[in-house]
């Protein structure tokens, strides 16, 4: 009976001796630690896991967290130590609970790095519409008609700023809580172009060249248009701030079989192997993100293939580095 509880429960269980060799390595030690009972038994545990599980004295600390490697991957475990004595009070081994918290740490970390980035994306633009607005306010300074004007611009471009971010953080909300709401029909892919491409052209700077590549004839996806445009903006947006060179950005659509395919290509930095995987991420900036600039929260991607998804398609990437990235939306045909 006492096997079969050790066996089943959700701890991992150590048991050591006086000479702290190792008497108990239950299966769920095994399965945290990824050793096998018969290597742990009658080792120690510092051999075992290279790191020690005892605590210093004889008198346990309490409750503690502590970091192991596992495949070449660090595990964090929340340990609790017994210490055995016999009647004259000389410790004759001591018992290891513990439990994997990897996957509690990392939403933790999340949290952290949410209101880090949130602060930050907030705090920068309040600061400019405060620091604006108060100058315009103050009593002892006169401003002309063209000063006036310049400060009431910035003021204006930074609300917008602050509006980008908020309306970034819903959309991510209504994702997370699959909330969104679509309204999904028959969408000329060409006019969606056209719009997004129209508005890009309309602030590109650094010299980007746009080129639309459109059949012939309509082409129709089964998508919500206003996602869509949203979806297709991010991506020119990406490719304009990623190319900071200028180049071409190429817009492509093609028809295949029950889809729709639309390509965005430009020929800047690219992305590194192993960063392509973590794009998609929320509040991920690649580290060969341009420093110069508004940077932005790191959602545009994660927003974009969010809706992607949502609409019944599929957002994927490949890049090599220094030549440029290749972004792909896939939708089904209307």
């Amino acid at each position: 009976r006492n096997e079969a509880i050790l066996a089943a429960i959700a701890d991992g269980i150590v048991a050591t001796d006086a000479q702290s060799r190792v008497v108990l390595w239950n299966a769920e030690a095994e399965r945290i630690t990824g050793v096998p009972a018969a290597e742990a038994l009658g080792r120690q545990p510092s051999d075992v896991l290279q790191r020690e599980l005892a605590s210093e004295g004889e008198a346990p600390s309490g409750d503690r967290v502590i970091s192991i490697t596992r495949g070449g991957h660090d595990v964090w475990l929340s340990l609790t130590e017994a210490v055995m004595s016999d009647h004259e009070g000389s410790v004759t081994g001591r018992v290891f609970a513990f439990r994997d918290i990897s996957g509690e740490r990392v939403v933790e970390q999340m949290k952290s790095d949410f209101v880090s980035t949130v602060s930050h994306e907030l705090r920068t633009p309040l600061t400019s519409i405060y620091g604006f607005s108060a100058t315009l306010l103050r009593g002892d300074l006169t401003f002309d008609d063209e000063e006036r004007l310049t400060f009431l611009t910035y003021i204006a471009s930074e609300s917008e700023r602050l509006t980008r971010v908020l309306d970034a953080l819903l959309h991510v909300a209504r994702l997370d809580s699959g909330d969104l709401e679509l309204q999904l029909g028959s969408t000329s892919v060409g006019e969606v172009v056209a719009e997004v491409v129209a508005g890009a052209e309309a602030v590109a700077r650094d010299g980007h060249r746009f080129v639309v590549e459109l059949p012939d004839g309509p082409v129709a996806a089964r998508a919500d248009g206003s996602k869509l445009r949203q979806v297709l903006g991010a991506l020119i947006d990406n490719a304009v701030k990623y190319s900071p060179g200028g180049g071409t950005v190429t817009i492509a659509a093609r028809e295949r079989t029950n889809a729709v395919e639309l390509r965005v290509v430009d020929e800047g930095i690219g992305i590194a192997p192993a960063e392509q995987p973590r794009i998609f991420t929320k509040f991920y900036r690649g580290v060969s993100a341009p420093l110069d600039g508004e940077r932005g929260p790191g959602l545009s991607l994660f927003i974009a293939r969010g809706l992607v998804t949502a609409m019944g398609g599929r957002l994927s990437v490949s890049s090599v580095e220094g030549e440029g990235s290749s972004f792909v939306v896939e939708l089904p045909a209307a």
